[in-house]
């Protein structure tokens, strides 16, 4: 299955001629509207048209009546909210919405006095945009310092600055994984992948734990021996605390700067990234200390150095256990309890259990077992379920779909 966007060609136009005859309703103008169309082995499915002025506007978008209620409207509707997300367009106007209203309101379609709008689109794609620039800021950064530290390290013989000077490394390799993670991640669901491709975020973020805590063990493997048996001391010089200084400066304000370019964002490879910015500011404050206390014993520098890596295996330890949870789909109780809560407001509801959720990238899937009268027909249930979903994804806005298994509840006699 593929999705396609039809540019005007001679081979091309066959495709209108198949579209025609599974919808005797088309119409298309090329000027001044974009088609796309969904296929199978060479079967088109649907088709969707767009209408593009300062708004995009969601003309018309059909499935084979056979195929309707299988996902195919889903994931072309998803498509183009990502093609416009791509192409700078913040909102997507539905006007012409018969029998679509619970369709659209799936998709966080809010609506308005003329029909249905999904807003905020150029925010989605800022917020990606200020992800990969704060990563390619940090690689710059970290190329800066991780050399800077190393070879001043083996110059002066400071097995804590070199120490620091891989961990920087380490962050290196973690801001160029963040960028892949990223771009992964953000892929938008499909028929295969109904939960998107957000878990790529947590897999690279236990290799990151990973990375980290194979090069703390690095540092102790070449450097425990020194402690007994240490035939090269280290240098005192001012460099190394001026090198050291002006790294804490840097990854201060670096640590300020990511902060404040992704308020709002929960991705946990931004999370991890803001961990690993702490973690870096707390170790380089060490290896200063080390560093000063040098001069008064050699070994200090050398205690810190190792101390420095037993730090960073127990971050990189706590940073694979959460991601590592979260792709074991450990449950997060209190928000359960809160879904639950909200549930059980709606007076229909005679009993819900056997709350799950799982978690893909910052999107949340929850699905519940709730009862209702026995008595209640099939339409009335899909649309109490329906009230509750909307309810629930309106309220969290991490909360990006809630699946509802609806059970009678029988009197007993």
């Amino acid at each position: 299955m593929k999705i396609s966007h039809w540019a005007e060609t001679k081979e091309n136009r066959k495709e209108l001629i198949k579209i025609k005859a599974i919808d005797s309703s088309f119409a298309f103008d090329s000027k001044d509207e974009k088609l796309f169309y969904i296929e199978m082995e060479g079967e088109i499915l649907g088709y969707a048209v767009l209408k593009l002025n300062k708004k995009a506007e969601l003309k018309r978008i059909f499935i084979k009546p056979r195929l309707r209620n299988n996902g195919y409207g889903t994931v072309l509707l998803k498509y183009l909210i990502n093609w416009l997300t791509d192409n700078d367009f913040d909102s997507l106007l539905v006007t012409n919405h018969k029998k679509m209203n619970n369709f659209l309101e799936k998709q966080r379609f809010i609506k308005t006095d003329t029909g249905y709008e999904l807003n905020n689109l150029a925010e989605i794609k800022k917020e990606k945009n200020r992800m990969m620039s704060v990563s390619r800021f940090a690689i710059a950064i970290n190329i800066i310092l991780s050399l800077l530290k190393i070879v001043s390290g083996n110059i002066f013989k400071s097995v804590s600055l070199i120490s620091d000077g891989l961990n920087s490394f380490s962050d290196l390799i973690t801001n160029i994984l963040v960028i892949i993670g990223l771009k992964v991640g953000s892929s938008p669901e499909d028929k295969d992948h109904p939960f998107g491709h957000g878990k790529i975020e947590s897999v690279f973020s236990v290799i990151i734990g990973t990375f980290i805590i194979l090069t703390a063990f690095d540092i102790i493997k070449e450097n425990i021996g020194k402690l007994f048996i240490s035939k090269e001391k280290s240098i005192v010089s001012p460099i190394p605390v001026v090198i050291t200084v002006i790294a804490i400066i840097i990854k201060t304000f670096q640590l300020i700067f990511m902060k404040r370019r992704t308020r709002g964002f929960k991705g946990a490879l931004i999370v991890s990234l803001i961990q690993d910015y702490k973690m870096d500011i707390v170790i380089s404050v060490s290896v200063l200390l080390g560093l000063l206390l040098s001069s008064v014993n050699p070994n200090f520098d050398l205690l810190v150095g190792l101390s420095v890596a037993v730090y960073i295996i127990y971050s990189g330890y706590n940073l694979i256990k959460e991601n590592s949870l979260i792709l074991l789909d450990s449950q997060d109780e209190a928000l359960l309890e809160e879904v639950r809560k909200d549930i059980f407001s709606f007076n229909e509801i005679e009993n819900a259990h056997d709350f799950r959720m799982t978690t893909s990238g910052k999107d949340v899937y929850i699905f519940v077992d709730v009862r209702m009268d026995k008595d209640i027909t099939i339409e009335k249930a899909h649309e109490i379920s329906d009230r509750i979903s909307k309810f629930i994804k309106h309220k969290y806005k991490n909360i990006k779909r809630v699946l509802i298994h609806i059970e009678p509840v029988y009197d007993l006699k």
